[in-house]
């Protein structure tokens, strides 16, 4: 039996909070004037952590490669199971967002079509077109099986191969579309490297830790291009046709590195300290719905209450996400546990029950 891979968690607790910081920092983004000091650290923060959402690809496929190399692959309960745990969480906290926007913040007005409209395309809030990208990869298992049952080297790398240009390529076609972000194309390297790293783990380690200098050093030299050229086009210096390979060769080289990171640290908590990230990344996806709509709550009520000043706005409305998405988010995923177990515990009394009355009849 396969030991329970922790470090993932440790990594994803991390992913976690990058991707709040993501959406904390937009509103600095956006109103600091272009060229500020504060308009640069912003912006560059943002550029240095958006590899959250494709190493959440990365690790999505790496778990499930890890878990199905060695039990037998069923698509429709699998993908009933996605739906379950995913999609519909999803669909729940749309409707509940939709709600919020409607009859709190009066931004829309309610229309069923546009609330369906908002379901399929991911639109409604900044974060969702995650769900609507994964969900792609979830249909696409069969595919991703058949691959995977090649377990030829040179076949491997030629897919990798593939993968990244095909995402590199989509992402230079399709630089102006508005929907590149929601297609699985868009993505396709990162998933494939998952499925290859759960597939062969302990090799995976072992590569990570022979590689860590070039791993570190490839990061510095595509964090600064990426930044760097990113916030010129955002300054309107210049046009960058490569930005999409700078894009995918830094949030590469940022999962990998950070990846390692993350492994060594758990290695290092030992049995001490892992539980506080594993209890926050085991609420990861709850948190990952529900903190936009936090932050947009704290920033309308600093509206409302006069509060102008962008860095005190960004401060507490950090806070108040931070806070009130682990400890909404770990209590509720705790009540929830404890509540199956209950139901396990209760199911398993009743089944030694039936059985011990079976023998005295």
């Amino acid at each position: 039996m396969k030991r329970k891979i922790t470090e993932v968690s440790v990594f994803e607790f991390f992913l976690c909070m990058f991707v709040i910081l993501i959406h904390l920092l937009s509103e600095g983004v956006n109103v600091f004037p272009k060229w500020s000091v504060l308009s640069i650290v912003f912006y560059t923060v943002t550029r240095l952590t958006t590899f959250a959402v494709p190493a959440f690809i990365f690790t999505s496929a790496l778990k499930l490669f890890y878990k199905f190399s060695e039990r037998k692959f069923s698509y429709i309960p699998f993908l009933l199971d996605r739906i379950r745990k995913i999609y519909l969480p999803y669909i729940i906290m749309v409707i509940i967002y939709y709600v919020v926007y409607i009859y709190a913040f009066h931004i829309y007005e309610f229309n069923p079509v546009s609330l369906i409209k908002y379901i399929l395309n991911g639109d409604l809030s900044a974060q969702f077109y995650f769900i609507v990208l994964i969900m792609q990869f979830y249909l696409l298992m069969p595919v991703w099986i058949l691959l995977s049952k090649n377990k030829n080297k040179t076949f491997s790398l030629i897919v990798v191969i593939i993968s990244i240009v095909c995402s590199v390529a989509v992402r230079m076609i399709l630089s102006g579309a508005d929907y590149t972000h929601k297609i699985f194309p868009s993505y396709l390297v990162f998933w494939v490297l998952g499925m290859y790293a759960g597939m062969y783990y302990n090799e995976f380690i072992r590569f990570l830790s022979r590689s860590r200098l070039m791993v570190y050093a490839g990061w510095l030299v595509f964090a600064i291009l990426h930044c760097v050229t990113s916030y010129m086009e955002y300054g309107g210096v210049i046009n960058n046709s490569l930005s999409a390979a700078f894009v995918i060769f830094f949030c590469l080289f940022s999962t990998f590195g950070f990846y390692q990171y993350a492994y060594g640290l758990t290695e290092s908590l030992e049995s001490r300290g892992k539980g506080f990230f594993i209890s926050i990344s085991g609420a990861s996806y709850n948190i990952y719905l529900i903190h936009c709509l936090i932050i947009t709550s704290a920033q309308e009520i600093l509206t409302n209450v006069g509060v102008e000043d962008v860095m005190i706005r960004f401060i507490i409305t950090a806070i108040a996400t931070y806070a009130l998405s682990i400890i909404i988010c770990v209590l509720w995923a705790t009540l929830h546990n404890n509540i199956k177990q209950s139901l396990a515990r209760s199911s398993a009394r009743r089944t030694r029950k039936k059985a011990a009355r079976k023998r005295y009849l």
